[in-house]
């Protein structure tokens, strides 16, 4: 069955549920679906919002298109064409205004000089790269600003990733505690 594109009207209809505000008419399917994919993001988050964008544009049918984006919304379900990859209201991440505020926590604390916690690459995910956190955290607590400079890190993963903020976090306390004592 050949699946029919969704019409600007129909995007926008489904754009509306997103927006507590009312929303222009789009003139084009592209410009409703850049303000759906918008608004999509800032309600469940970037990476959650370019699998369930993809799957609710490439419904065959617009009442196909609103039940994905309905579970999409109330049941965090990012794949509602496929298996349903649920998780309970009580583990779902924080929105982001609350990242946001706990992350300027964090290097407000690195200012003031306290080292941050290591993450815990204690799940088998994070196996690989245990040694090279492991080494980063022996340069942090040696006070190595220019060895923790210098480490190279390749973030294309999340494993990478947690390790360059944590290696730019004890950089940041270890510049902060050099121009106390200086």
């Amino acid at each position: 069955m050949k699946t029919k594109a969704l019409t600007a009207a129909q995007i926008d209809t489904l754009a509306q549920r997103l927006s507590d505000t009312p929303l222009k008419p789009a003139t084009s399917a592209k410009k409703a679906g850049d303000t759906f994919a918008r608004l999509l993001a800032e309600r469940i988050g970037t990476e959650r919002a370019a699998l369930a964008f993809t799957s609710i544009m490439t419904a065959e049918t617009f009442d196909q298109a609103e039940a994905r984006l309905t579970l999409v919304l109330d049941y965090g379900n990012p794949n509602p064409a496929g298996e349903t990859i649920s998780a309970p209201a009580a583990e779902q991440k924080a929105t982001p205004a609350t990242l946001v505020g706990k992350r300027q926590a964090i290097i407000d604390q690195a200012q003031t000089g306290a080292l941050p916690a290591a993450p815990d690459f204690s799940k088998p995910t994070h196996a690989r790269f245990r040694v090279k956190l492991a080494q980063i955290v022996a340069l942090a607590e040696a006070g190595d600003i220019a060895g923790l400079q210098a480490f190279e890190i390749n973030p294309v993963s999340s494993s990478p990733k947690a390790m360059a903020r944590y290696r730019d976090l004890c950089v940041i306390t270890m510049m902060a505690r050099s121009t106390v004592t200086a």
